[in-house]
């Protein structure tokens, strides 16, 4: 049977068309891989390569340059190493992506130095490769810097956090070490812990993190997995398949392994490498005393140059509130008694998230974004390059076992850093320009150092912590069996970087793990409630003098409301001239998170949507690809109007009436009600407002009382000048109160806010300085 060729010369204005072989389908694109001959590529130190994808072209898409006999081709098929792809082929993904790992290990060439588990025991290993000394590789790197907080600066978590960030953020990372008196209880070394909590580990290839040839293979999995995980879920452009969905660990794939607890785990870690280093061998053990650097070398070594298959199992991300933190927490009564100290430190991570002036209102959108999780690691484990999620603060813990050794990129080099990743791992980002924040390779710091990037170093050992700044990529590996516990946060000074962060997000169409707008409004209320507290009610507590120190005209609250408030400004009159806005119902996104359809950005603040199109929303920048409906059907919802925004502004700033005009409009704060509010209060200081609410009560009101007296006498005073300037100069006219005095006048001597209210109704309006 004869097949027609593909006339592609241009000039002929028209093209015969292809006649389908068996077994092959019509309409759609093909692509050509040739794969080098395996017997010749295959070595102990290089793999097999994959050439770029050259396409063959049917009748929608066609190569102007040759002609296709896809009769001869199919039959070449037979004898030349020629896989024929398409694209439009989900069966040949699937099985790819089931068989991902036998094909990972069986197209290495490399021989396997561990062995796991035997017919009578699935957690017992072998260990054939051994330690290699003499080609160890050495990065020298310069240290990142090391803090040694006194008592009192180490009393204070967040303060202390703040006072050593500017000097910090050259380097991205730190190493802080508590003075000798923190001694905190390790809590996962209790019995009922230790001996019976489960995990179940994942399986690490640590001689394949700087391989290409297995990115390559990755990066099929990752889409393959994507595919289908978007099928599953009913969804389509702007999908975003998150680390969890596709198995994705510490920056590359990896497959569950074997369930131990923490007691068979470390016998299981302290095999390995007694095994790999042969320390229980007393010939070597003369030979060379093995230390961190050590340790490093071989891990670079493994990493660069490997001759042999090195498995090792991790466990990531154990959430402390099933597995158990290895803090005091309250919800374990006994830990609640015996360790009171360091039931409500500062430095317990399971308390970082809440202190005072950091940002955690929300309970369901952030409530597993801000929890402690547990990393349990043996030597070589390792987690790959990475930067937390909205761009976090992080703060890890090493609880017990041997030093973590990290390597970290301030956050200032993030364009250069992902220019390096993309330089080095073009070959499979090419069609996926977002991969490489799920799936980094581990880039070398000497990499990345002629690239121009700075890399820092840091040794963690046991009882010590590591700080991260908003922005910092950071990996590392583990020197031995150890555990460590980790927490994101969010002081106030992060909420640029988070707005950078949405902003990014919203570029690469990624799912928002919190909502951002939310998070800034909470806090700006609070500030507001603060300093009106301090104000009126000369509540100068701790918790609203840090709040008030976050306002005025330079505080990094009003700076950031006001730079989030200019392009909400400017989206909103740009679009949204139809009469059809209105006011956005309070429980739009309680029970569910809102986001765009189109970019996945939270819609707290603003979104659109039509009635042709139920339950769908975009943010203001796609209101135009919701659908095909006219724009005067389109609807836009505002939780609050520019001119409200622009209120809540001026009170961050120091504007005394914005202050006054928020806390009763907004806040629904009067004094009354502020009383009888805090004489409910159900913390822990509910039994000392009992006991003081009636004194507290009166001392208000003398307060009032001894402030409206006091008006009163400097009026008088007033009048009386007034009345012997005339008697002295007839023709000169009386002295006039300001505009703004009068309106303070006013407030405090009325009974209540609205009273207030109407009588400065008739004053005019008075300038900041004035109010001040």
């Amino acid at each position: 049977m004869g097949t027609k060729r593909i006339r592609t010369d241009p000039a002929d204005g028209d093209f015969d068309k292809l006649s389908v072989p068996p077994g092959f389908a019509s309409l759609t694109s093909f692509y050509l891989k040739k794969l080098e001959n395996t017997e010749e590529s295959c070595n102990t130190t290089a793999f097999a390569s994959a050439s770029k994808e050259e396409p063959i072209l049917t009748e929608t898409t066609l190569d102007m340059d040759h002609m296709v006999d896809v009769a001869t081709l199919k039959r070449s098929l037979g004898n030349r190493p020629w896989i024929l792809n398409e694209k439009s082929n989900h069966h040949q993904e699937e099985s790819d992506s089931e068989q991902s790992v036998k094909e990972l290990s069986s197209e290495t060439c490399l021989p396997k130095g561990v062995s796991r588990g035997c017919p009578g025991c699935s957690n017992c290993l072998k260990v054939t490769a051994r330690w290699r000394p003499g080609d160890a590789k050495i990065d020298v790197l310069e240290e990142a810097p090391v803090f040694y907080p006194t008592e009192k600066e180490f009393s204070e978590t967040l303060k202390y956090i703040a006072s050593i960030r500017p000097g910090l953020e050259q380097y991205g990372i730190c190493r802080i070490v508590p003075p000798p008196s923190w001694k905190p209880p390790c809590c996962i070394k209790k019995r009922n812990i230790w001996e019976s909590s489960t995990f179940v580990t994942q399986i690490q290839r640590v001689d394949g993190l700087h391989n290409q040839y297995l990115h390559k293979k990755m990066v099929k999995i990752y889409e393959n997995r994507s595919l289908k995980t978007g099928l599953k879920h009913g969804v389509g452009k702007g999908y975003t398949i998150n680390r969890e969905e596709v198995g994705c660990f510490g920056g590359f794939e990896s497959e569950p392994g074997t369930e131990f607890t923490l007691q068979t785990f470390k016998k299981y870690a302290d095999d390995f490498k007694d095994q790999y280093f042969g320390i229980k061998d007393k010939v070597l053990q003369k030979q060379s005393k093995l230390s961190v650097e050590n340790i490093e070398g071989e891990y670079r070594r493994i990493v660069e140059n490997p001759t042999e298959e090195i498995e090792v199992l991790y466990g990531e991300n154990l959430d402390t509130g099933t597995f158990g933190s290895g803090f005091p927490t309250v919800s374990n009564p006994l830990e609640a008694s015996d360790y009171q100290k360091y039931l409500k430190l500062g430095w317990n991570l399971n308390n970082v998230p809440r202190l005072p002036g950091s940002l955690s209102f929300e309970s369901n959108d952030t409530s597993d974004l801000f929890v402690p999780r547990l990393h349990v690691g043996m030597c070589f484990s390792s987690f790959c390059w990475k930067v937390e999620e909205h761009y976090l603060y992080s703060l890890h813990y090493l609880h017990l076992g041997a030093p973590k050794i990290w390597h970290g990129v301030p956050g200032r080099y993030a364009t250069k850093f992902e220019a390096a990743t993309k330089k080095h791992l073009s070959d499979f980002l090419v069609g996926q320009p977002n991969l490489h924040d799920k799936l980094v390779a581990k880039l070398t710091p000497s990499t990345l150092k002629s690239e121009g990037v700075p890399v820092y170093r840091c040794v963690q050992n046991p009882g010590e912590f590591v700080l991260v700044l908003p922005g910092a990529n950071y990996s590392g590996f583990d020197c031995g069996f150890n555990c460590s516990e980790a927490v994101n946060f969010a002081p106030i000074d992060w909420l640029p970087h988070g707005q950078n962060a949405v902003e990014l997000y919203r570029e690469k169409g990624r799912r928002t793990l919190i909502s951002h707008d939310k998070l800034l409004l909470e806090a700006a209320r609070e500030a507001v409630r603060a300093q009106w507290e301090i104000t009126l009610l000369k509540k100068n507590t701790a918790d609203n003098l840090s709040w008030d120190g976050f306002c005025g005209k330079d505080g990094i609250l009003a700076k950031a409301l006001k730079s989030r408030l200019k392009s909400e400004s400017n989206r909103r009159e740009y679009l949204c001239s139809s009469s059809r806005s209105q006011r956005m119902d309070k429980n739009f996104d309680v029970a569910v998170k809102r986001e765009c359809c189109m970019c996945l950005y939270d819609l707290h603040l603003s979104a659109a949507s039509c009635p042709c199109s139920a339950n769908m929303y975009t943010c203001l920048n796609h209101v135009k690809q919701l659908c095909s409906c006219a724009w005067s059907e389109k609807i836009f919802l505002f939780r609050y109007e520019i001119s409200e925004l622009n209120v809540l502004v001026e009170a961050l700033e120091g504007k005394l009436s914005a202050v006054h005009r928020w806390a009763r409009d907004y806040l629904k704060l009067t004094l009354h009600s502020h009383v009888s509010r805090d004489s409910l209060q159900p913390d822990s200081q509910a039994e000392e407002s009992k006991v003081k609410v009636h004194k507290s009560r009166n001392a208000v009101i003398f307060d009032v009382i001894s402030i409206k007296a006091e008006v009163k006498a400097h009026l008088l005073r007033e009048k009386s000048k007034i009345k012997e300037l005339k008697a002295k100069e007839k023709t000169t006219e009386p002295r006039v109160v300001s505009s703004g005095i009068a309106k303070h006048i006013s407030f405090l001597l009325a009974d209540s806010p609205s009273e207030a209210s109407s009588d400065t109704s008739s004053a005019s309006s008075s300038s900041d300085s004035d109010d001040t």
